[in-house]
């Protein structure tokens, strides 16, 4: 507790050797001085919580009091150091440009451009259907024109998948962190003015940067859980945008590209809030540590993991299974992450499942190994009396890390 510097002027603690008339006026200067604050406000936080004069976390790219007022959370300004720091899901690496032809920047542009359109727009969520195909094809390029985040961002995730194609081209993955980098801080600072004309193309940014950032978390040199958060939050951050940039998008006389992606999506999510044959991961007796808040952000996590196991036995193409592994933390509450960044066992075991249902999909390049890495990075840090629960997410990762054809494994009892 703070206690006021402001000495009382009754008290007979006085200290000796000043006359009163000195004592009251220091008494007045501390009192326009005002109360010492418990913390230095951040001169390099974002808009909102400077505007509010309030401490900002600086987490990126969603600071926690714009995560939970669900609003668009922009970083104007550098930090204290100079420098606008990468997300933390961005590999810092030294960017030196790949040679000194002044032309050579346009060639990769096109270039990437090129690898986009023909190649790269194919593998994005949905698009073995083809008005969804040719949507990301023709129509996201042609957005991207007048829209600069977008094209970065189509830059950045055309690096990307080339990267995994052409392993050796060394280059590539310092290209990806520059374009990605860009793409974020460009479409932080368009956000505050969204307008008819360029709704559309946010919709579609954020859909890339999410993209992006998953495909990031198999490639990270240190796998930890909380890089998991990292995206969690970006997803649900993204949904205010992306719900604004809709709202504005609905009043166009001319119909958006980024219904064809809605119209398309999977319904229902799910085909009830049950935890069905996943309800042993649901406490079956009160827990001290688990209060009804808790509880219900383990039914929302597990309903959705049972909804999406239900999709995969009924043979859903895999690239729907995608989009429902994509929208997970918009079906989990915000305890939910609170849980994670807590440790709880139990919101870790759960976490483990839901990478687990991404372990057939790892011939898709954006998906690749993440289970594995993710679900073996959390086994160590359980509790032993986690380790039989934790059996099912390891067989499933284990059975789809070989070539062959693999029978389905079903959860267990």
């Amino acid at each position: 507790m703070m206690t006021s510097a402001i000495p009382d002027s009754n008290s007979s603690s006085s200290p000796r050797g000043h006359s009163q008339s000195e004592r009251d006026s220091s008494t007045n200067r501390e009192k326009r001085k005002g109360p010492r604050l418990a913390h230095r406000k951040s001169r390099t936080g974002c808009q909102r919580c400077r505007a509010r004069r309030v401490k900002c976390d600086e987490t990126r790219p969603v600071c926690r009091d714009c995560h939970r007022h669900g609003i668009p959370c922009v970083y104007d300004r550098p930090t204290e150091e100079g420098v606008m720091p990468l997300s933390t899901w961005i590999q810092s690496r030294p960017l030196e440009p790949s040679s000194s032809d002044p032309g050579n920047d346009a060639h990769m542009e096109l270039r990437l451009l090129h690898h986009f359109t023909l190649f790269a727009s194919a593998t994005m969520p949905g698009a073995q259907l083809k008005r969804i195909k040719d949507c990301w094809s023709i129509d996201v390029p042609r957005l991207a024109f007048s829209y600069k985040p977008l094209l970065h961002a189509v830059f950045a995730i055309s690096a990307l998948h080339l990267s995994k194609a052409n392993p050796n081209e060394a280059g590539l993955p310092d290209i990806h962190c520059n374009f990605l980098e860009q793409a974020l801080r460009e479409h932080r600072l368009c956000l505050g003015g969204i307008t008819k004309q360029t709704a559309d193309a946010v919709c579609f940014t954020s859909i890339l940067l999410q993209v992006d950032v998953f495909a990031t978390l198999q490639s990270r040199p240190v796998v930890s859980y909380e890089q998991v958060i990292d995206w969690m939050r970006l997803v649900r951050g993204s949904v205010a945008v992306f719900d604004a940039a809709l709202e504005i998008a609905r009043h166009n006389p001319h119909p958006a590209s980024i219904w064809c992606i809605i119209d398309t999506f999977p319904i229902p999510l799910r085909t009830n809030s049950e935890a069905g044959a996943f309800s042993f991961l649901l406490p079956t007796a009160p827990d001290d540590e688990d209060d009804d808040t808790a509880l219900e952000a383990y039914r929302g996590a597990v309903a959705h993991i049972n909804a999406t196991w239900l999709a995969m036995e009924a043979k859903e193409h895999p690239q729907i299974i995608c989009r429902r592994l994509m929208v997970f933390p918009l079906f989990v509450i915000t305890e939910f992450m609170d849980l994670l960044e807590k440790r709880r066992p139990r919101a870790l075991v759960v976490l483990a499942y839901f990478f687990a249902l991404s372990a057939p999909l790892r011939d898709i390049w954006w998906i690749g190994d993440a289970a594995h890495k993710y679900v073996m990075a959390l086994q160590p840090i359980l509790p032993a009396r986690w380790e039989r629960l934790m059996s099912w997410p390891v067989e499933m990762i284990v059975s789809h890390a070989t070539q062959q054809t693999q029978v389905a494994i079903q959860p267990p009892l």
